[in-house]
């Protein structure tokens, strides 16, 4: 749980397993090149979500007949379909992939099973939503929906009957409604199917919508688990906003209440509920100091557009040239600084979603590609050359899925290739533009940046992964989840300091080695916090990580008094 400014943020609140599963499949699909990708119904009931898996051109479709391009994927979502439906779709001739949430699925082998042995199923639940039609499929055709008591108050005797529950069910309504099911029944079975995470997420609600004066629930209209969960927060606290953005908010709805509980359904990402809260208590925190709220503003803007990444780069670079004996050379530093804005710039653009950013940023960005390639050319014509494709490349990776290559599809090529580009950028082309390539120092130089920068992007991949952010297996930590990446850190943070005593061993600049090696210590601090903390990628998140930068730029200038 998540308070700040009276403002708390359920602990529960965010993806369910079954929809983070989900989508982290249609991702992995979509990074490894099988375009187009179909799936069937939306996927997940939230528009800035189905909006950013447009801009991948992942599209949804009621039936196989209507993918326009047969050769692509069709996904079972999570809420699964119907046994008969299934059959259908296998028959399809496309490639069927299955995201149906483990959980559903239980439902589905529940009702099966009593089905089989000639029970009637009742379910608890929707009639008309997706995951219930599914589970109505597999009742034999002896099955039948209810909402709650009241209509099934309304249903004849069964001789025997299996009640169950759609996943996201409220419990209490559903005990109610078994219970009125019991007394019509000679046999009765009930089946608890609603799932862990909704049980947590109701009984979070519950206890602290009590004790607020305004509950904000955040999730998409047509979200029935949302919207059920709106409705248990309006029998509790005395005022509830059913939310999709912040933009829905105004500063007179949030500043006067004196506590807010801020909640979300299973389909809402974790970004979204961050920016909800972070509107939220930017609003009451800044009620008279607009001066504050300015600086806190532009300073968003600086991280959000990639200046401060850039700037970061700039300050590895100095570092990394005072570490291989070159004198400070305006040149390199810049060359490193419109290097790292424009490939992140535009692959973080891509990774958002591209259609939404004006041209005049677009133009921006390549020009900025553009200056790099003409400060390489200055140095000399084997560095334009060294530069040029590796520029390209950079600038063609959102679009990798075209070139059918499996070593870009490979787990954490990601984070590999940001590590490898700052390493060029910061450390190598100094070294070689200045022809001191061949020295010990400089290729310790050049590793000791790809290990620093390969740590910085697992970590930021760890704290996008945490807000639910369209994160693929091309990021570390989704591909081989948190023990291994905090193996990997580990090992690069003994390897970085390894790097160091090296460095020391052969005498060469010791000062400025003992100094980095303090450094060192900014960096552990880092990773120790926010890998023993579930904290999401955010302003504050980038701007800690990469301060590791300027924390040795600073510490690599005070050597000389050394």
């Amino acid at each position: 749980m998540d308070k700040e400014q009276d403002v708390i943020v359920a602990k529960s609140a965010g993806f369910c397993p079954g929809v983070k599963g989900a989508i982290d499949k249609v991702l992995e699909l979509e990074a490894s090149g099988k375009k187009p990708i179909y799936t069937l119904g939306p996927l997940i009931h939230n528009k800035q979500v189905t909006d950013m898996l447009a801009a991948k051109q992942i599209s949804s479709v009621d039936r196989p007949e209507q993918a326009a391009d047969k050769s692509g994927v069709l996904v079972i979502r999570a809420h699964g379909i119907t046994p008969a439906f299934r059959a259908e779709v296998m028959q399809s001739g496309m490639e069927v992939v299955d995201a149906t949430c483990p959980l559903v699925k239980h439902a589905h082998d529940v009702i099966s099973t009593y089905a089989q042995q000639g029970y009637h199923t009742i379910i608890v639940g929707d009639g008309g939503h997706a995951e219930v039609i599914g589970l109505l499929g597999c009742t034999l055709g002896k099955g039948v929906v209810v909402s709650g008591p009241e209509e099934a108050q309304k249903l004849p005797h069964f001789d025997k009957v299996n009640v169950v529950s759609q996943t996201t069910q409220k419990e209490s309504v559903f005990f109610a409604t078994a219970e009125i099911i019991k007394s019509k029944a000679d046999v009765c079975q009930i089946s608890n199917t609603i799932c862990h995470p909704t049980k947590l997420r109701q009984s979070e609600t519950m206890q602290m919508a009590k004790s607020a004066e305004l509950v904000i629930v955040v999730g998409g209209k047509h979200s029935a688990n949302t919207a059920r969960l709106a409705l248990l927060c309006k029998e509790l606290a005395p005022q509830v906003l059913h939310i999709e953005t912040e933009k829905e908010l105004t500063p007179e709805q949030v500043i006067h209440a004196k506590n807010i509980f801020i909640t979300a359904g299973a389909s809402t990402p974790n970004w979204v509920i961050n920016q909800v809260a972070e509107w939220v208590r930017q609003t009451r925190k800044n009620r008279g100091l607009s001066f504050t709220h300015f600086i806190q503003k532009l300073w968003a803007k600086l991280v959000s557009s990639s200046i401060y990444s850039a700037f970061a780069a700039a300050a590895l670079t100095y570092v990394c040239m005072k570490l291989e004996g070159l004198h400070f050379h305006w040149p390199e530093i810049l060359f490193a600084w419109f290097f790292v804005y424009s490939l992140t710039a535009i692959n973080r653009a891509y990774d958002e979603k591209p259609h939404s950013f004006p041209k005049i940023k677009w133009t921006i960005w390549y020009t900025a590609a553009a200056v790099a390639l003409a400060l390489a050319a200055l140095m000399s014509w084997q560095a334009f050359l060294l530069t040029a494709p590796l520029l390209i490349a950079g600038l063609l990776y959102p679009s990798r899925h075209f070139l059918k290559s499996k070593i870009l599809s490979l787990p954490g090529t990601k984070d590999f290739f940001t590590a490898l580009g700052w390493g060029y950028a910061c450390a190598f082309l100094p070294a070689f533009a200045n022809e001191m390539l061949l020295r010990k120092a400089s290729y310790l130089a050049v590793f000791y940046a790809v290990l620093l920068v390969f740590m910085r992007s697992v970590t930021l991949g760890f704290t996008s992964a945490n807000k639910d952010l369209m994160v693929g297996k091309e990021s570390f930590y989704k591909a081989f989840g948190i023990g291994k990446t905090k193996l990997a850190v580990m090992g690069l943070l003994t390897a970085l300091t390894a790097v160091l005593a090296t460095l020391l061993s052969i005498t060469w600049k010791p000062g400025l080695v003992a100094m980095l090696l303090i450094g060192n210590i900014y960096t552990i601090f880092v990773v120790i916090y926010y890998y023993s903390h579930s904290a999401s990628r955010g302003i504050k998140e980038e701007t800690l990580i990469d301060a590791q930068f300027f924390v040795l730029w600073i510490l690599a200038w005070f050597s000389r008094f050394i």
